[in-house]
């Protein structure tokens, strides 16, 4: 399979391979899938308690579905839940929709879906998205960007990678990691493939991502949705664009990944003084992301694969009579997999590479709704286990 296969595969998982095909007649298919892990989390995860070492269980459940229309249009439809897990930092006690769409796939001329979905620029963090949890991407929330109001059309044929998504407004879906309420927005992913240059496909993609948030009575919806009075921030508009090189297979043999980005936040910061009454608002706050992340492993024929990589991400931001301030956050990831049908083990560890120190950052002032996040810069593992059906 082509590497640009496999990356729209992963970004639009319908009738996968690990589902079951329970119902397959007159043209029309139904699959049922899921999955169920244990993950051991070492202390400096934070899992549990304050530097508590946890074990965290966790299970999916998706259905998927698609009915031949004629010889060109195939109807489709996806849906996937995160299930109760009883961990408070995940799930908990509750069902939560994962990823929802329903679209057309038409022939070889691609595949339009509606719902809660990536937008187009997921397709650029697939390149080194091989790690379970221990990578930056996973640290700062940035790979749960599955939004409602998403209208995607892919095309993946004759080694042209196309992606085009639309926003419609949405309220509290996530940007960046954090949830905000959305008015619209549009994104484009382009990429080609070279096939056998050296050991395997080279792919190269770029996209961009825009999002314009909703221009709601900042007063009374900060105060109503607050507990307390103090400093917050609506959400103006925010970019993403970045790059993406591989070369190889995450199948089989050797894999190179590489994926560097830059995402700008802008916000409305507001001040509410007495219930909600009197506030200001002030149109200079900015939060940057910006890194790039390498990637390199191998997959043998036993079902044993080895990766490590080297991530760098640098968060600033700057607001009006506010010193600016910056953290740059710098780490190796490394992961030892086994694969076996539906059963996948693995360890991995991410180790320090000169973050900024996270104690240097105590004694700045939480404003701004937790903008400003410096991470964790210490030694972390976990083990894992999982089973998919």
């Amino acid at each position: 399979m082509k590497k640009s296969l496999l990356a729209l595969a992963v970004l639009t998982p319908v009738l996968s391979a690990n589902a079951a095909n329970v119902y397959d007649s007159n043209g029309t298919q139904l699959s049922v899938g899921g999955r169920v892990q244990s993950v051991f989390f070492s202390a400096n995860s934070s899992k549990a308690g304050e530097k508590d070492s946890s074990l965290v269980n966790s299970a999916r459940f998706n259905l998927s579905g698609q009915t031949k229309v004629n010889d060109f249009i195939s109807a489709l439809a996806f849906t996937e839940w995160d299930l109760a897990d009883g961990h408070k930092k995940n799930v908990g006690d509750n069902i939560k929709s994962r990823e929802q769409y329903v679209g057309a796939q038409f022939s070889k001329y691609g595949k339009l879906i509606a719902g809660k979905t990536f937008d187009s620029t997921r397709a650029l963090s697939l390149s080194t998205d091989t790690l379970e949890t221990l990578d930056i991407y996973n640290d700062t929330g940035l790979n749960g960007d599955r939004r409602n109001g998403v209208v995607r059309y892919d095309y993946d044929n004759n080694n042209i990678f196309l992606s085009a998504s639309f926003q419609i407004a949405s309220d509290e879906q996530v940007v960046f990691g954090k949830k905000r309420d959305l008015e619209s927005g549009y994104s484009l992913t382009a990429g080609y493939t070279f096939d056998d240059v050296f050991f395997g496909p080279l792919s190269i993609k770029a996209g961009y991502n825009y999002l314009k948030g909703q221009d709601d009575d900042v007063s009374s919806n900060v105060y109503e949705n607050s507990t307390k009075l103090g400093n917050y921030s609506i959400l103006d508009k925010a970019d993403n664009y970045g790059l993406s090189v591989t070369l190889g297979s995450l199948v089989d043999g050797p894999y190179i990944g590489a994926h560097a980005y830059r995402q700008n936040s802008y916000f409305e910061p507001v001040s509410v003084q007495n219930s909600g009454v009197e506030s200001y608002k002030l149109r200079d706050l900015k939060h940057v992301r910006s890194g790039y992340e390498l990637l390199g492993g191998y997959n043998f024929e036993n079902g044993i694969s080895v990766y490590a990589g080297y991530e760098v991400q640098k968060q600033k931001i700057s607001a009006h009579n506010t010193q600016n301030s910056e953290f740059t956050y710098k780490r190796i990831p490394v992961q030892v997999k086994y694969t076996y049908l539906g059963v996948k083990l693995w360890v991995e560890a991410e180790f320090d590479a000169g973050s900024d120190k996270k104690e240097k950052y105590k004694n700045i002032s939480p404003v701004y709704n937790g903008e400003f996040t410096p991470y964790s810069n210490h030694t972390q593992f976990t083990v894992g286990a999982r089973y998919t059906f």
